[in-house]
């Protein structure tokens, strides 16, 4: 009565098949095709439950996967296509899908390959859709207005786009941008630490304060050259001018152009870092 003609469902069910069978035949309805497919199983080779973390949905929805990440990350579980195609629209799902490149093995949800999927389609985002998935994140992690004015949504959008590629999932932007919402930071190892302890990180972080403390205006565009004017000055290579100032400001090694980290932190508060460093 309700026009179903496929039944696919887990392989737990397969013992209920012949009885739903007699009893389509006993009413004289037309029996559905069905398929049993493998049992989704976590990197223990156990089945999915809670244990693995989130199971459901809406669970990942609510972490900022996206939509079409997921379904294509969904597909390729137990499916395998006939190429070397990862990344599919909707469309190549629909078209290229076939139950017969079903496998029989239990497939294992992997959770770093959702992520380099979803990383893949998060990039495709514009600056307008990547701060609409990151903003309830930011909001709930009280590092955003709940309803940010125009001033406010200005800056957090400069903020989502600067850490777009350190962003799998829109509840990553939390961790990869707290630097901008805290001061609660340090170097985030003894590697890192001891960027800070080179014999011309001192100098070196003294005259970039010195330096942007005269700019007339902090932008990406004017901070840039103030690197290169302190490796003249100081006769110093490239990566002890950029990893002194990118630790002290920061408290990491890696992330966005330190150019565009300044001018999104603002002037007072770099300086109060640089202060808090050079002593």
């Amino acid at each position: 009565l309700m026009h179903i003609t496929h039944v696919i469902r887990a392989e737990e069910h397969l013992s209920n098949t012949p009885r739903q069978l007699v009893i389509y035949k006993a009413l004289g309805f037309e029996a559905p095709k069905f398929a049993h497919v493998s049992l989704i199983l976590g990197a223990d080779k156990k089945k999915m439950s809670k244990r693995h973390g989130a199971t459901s949905v809406q669970q990942y929805r609510d972490m900022g996967y996206l939509p079409d990440a997921l379904v294509n990350f969904l597909a390729l579980l137990g499916w395998t296509p006939d190429s070397d195609q990862e990344i599919f629209s909707r469309d190549e799902l629909i078209e290229q899908f076939t139950l017969d490149r079903v496998a029989k093995n239990p497939a294992v949800f992997d959770i770093e390959k959702l992520n380099w999927i979803n990383f893949h389609y998060m990039k495709q985002l514009d600056e307008d859709q990547l701060y609409a998935v990151c903003l309830p994140h930011l909001q709930k992690a009280g590092y955003a207005s709940e309803n940010p004015d125009e001033t406010e949504a200005a800056w957090l959008k400069a903020v989502c786009a600067a850490m777009r590629e350190h962003v799998q999932y829109g509840a990553q932007i939390v961790d990869a941008a707290k630097v901008f919402f805290t001061d609660d930071y340090a170097p985030e190892n003894e590697e890192t630490a001891a960027v800070l302890k080179e014999e011309t990180a001192p100098s070196v972080l003294k005259m970039f304060r010195d330096e942007l403390a005269a700019l007339d205006d902090v932008t990406p565009d004017t901070v840039q050259p103030l690197f290169k004017k302190i490796q003249k000055g100081l006769k110093v290579k490239g990566k002890f001018v950029y990893m002194p100032i990118r630790v002290a400001v920061t408290g990491v090694m890696h992330g966005p152009d330190l150019n565009v980290i300044v001018a999104l932190m603002g002037r007072d508060k770099v300086l109060q870092r640089l202060d808090k460093i050079c002593g």
